[in-house]
């Protein structure tokens, strides 16, 4: 990065930082102009949570930067209407974090848009359709979101959804645990599995898309708590309080917030039960799941009560 005339921060001799849109322990998000194009961007440096990783642990830190950029370059070549477009990525050799240049959007977040209220059940089948479009389209290229929420979904000023933030699964995936053994995250959306250590698949993606439904519709959060450990104990041991306000999303969320990963319906089921509600054909049968399989305490049953016929 560069100082352009009256202390200008210019990143690559290209993008002209204006506004700091957001951050946390990954990085920063800026709104930029492209100087050549003469368009807004949004620009983030990646960086791992302990800004010492390549003093102590060189090799790592290598690791790090080289999986950044697979994914960047991976999730550039995805074409998808749900996924937030990469424009360019800012590469300056070892020893430093890329630069991820993506398309500027400028609808606010799902966040925002839960902040005004709750959303009705089809309100939100229609979002989560579309964000499971976009995770289908990066599973099908071997990329894992791990990081579904409300906060990483933008909204374009049509209502259309878009999934951003891909690169924190570099982040995540390479450095679960910062030198203090501090999680990255919080661990809100965050699967069991995930929770206990294990890397996890693409299911783990459909419970957080699971959850960020339910808190769509139920406008609260059912397993957060006054801290970030009370919390991790809750996704881990606690059940999930059954929806009141999901109706025909209930039995939806009933089947993928089980604790056993091998017991969620695969994508292409969810997308049909997703469809089956936005086309107001309600909700299917009520579901009875597998008898648990073995496993870790509170695995393999499901994180609420099922529903039983009458």
């Amino acid at each position: 990065m560069s100082q352009g005339e009256s202390g200008r921060q210019i990143v690559d001799g290209r993008f002209e930082l204006e506004v700091r849109l957001g951050g946390g322990g990954m990085g920063t998000v800026w709104r930029a102009r492209d100087l050549v194009l003469h368009r807004s961007v949004a620009i983030k440096e990646v960086r791992p949570p302990d800004a010492g990783l390549a003093e102590y642990d060189p090799e790592g830190a290598r690791l790090l930067r080289e999986r950044v950029l697979r994914e960047a370059r991976a999730l550039a070549r995805i074409e998808h209407p749900n996924v937030v477009t990469i424009h360019h990525i800012v590469d300056g050799g070892p020893g430093t974090y890329p630069w991820i240049v993506m398309e500027l959007v400028n609808g606010g977040s799902l966040a925002d848009r839960l902040g005004r209220g709750p959303m009705t059940p089809v309100e939100a089948a229609r979002t989560g359709r579309e964000v499971l479009s976009a995770l289908r389209a990066a599973h099908a290229v071997g990329i894992e979101h791990r990081d579904v929420k409300p906060a990483n979904v933008l909204l374009r000023t049509n209502g259309r959804p878009v999934l951003t933030d891909f690169g924190i699964a570099a982040v995540r995936e390479s450095t679960a645990l910062t030198a203090t053994g501090s999680l990255i995250g919080t661990p809100d959306y965050m699967a069991p599995e995930r929770v206990s250590g294990d890397s996890g698949g693409p299911e783990s993606d459909l419970w957080s898309l699971a959850m960020m439904l339910y808190v769509a519709v139920e406008n609260h959060h059912p397993l957060r708590r006054g801290t970030t450990l009370a919390t991790l104990a809750a996704v881990l041991q606690e059940q999930v309080p059954p929806p009141s306000k999901a109706g025909p999303l209930t039995d939806l969320l009933t089947r993928l917030l089980v604790r056993d990963p091998a017991a969620r319906p695969s994508a292409e089921t969810v997308d049909r039960m997703l469809a089956e509600i936005i086309e107001g054909h309600g909700s299917p049968s009520p579901y009875r799941p597998a008898p648990p399989a073995a496993g870790p305490p509170g695995f393999g049953a499901p994180a609420f009560p099922v529903p039983q016929d009458a």
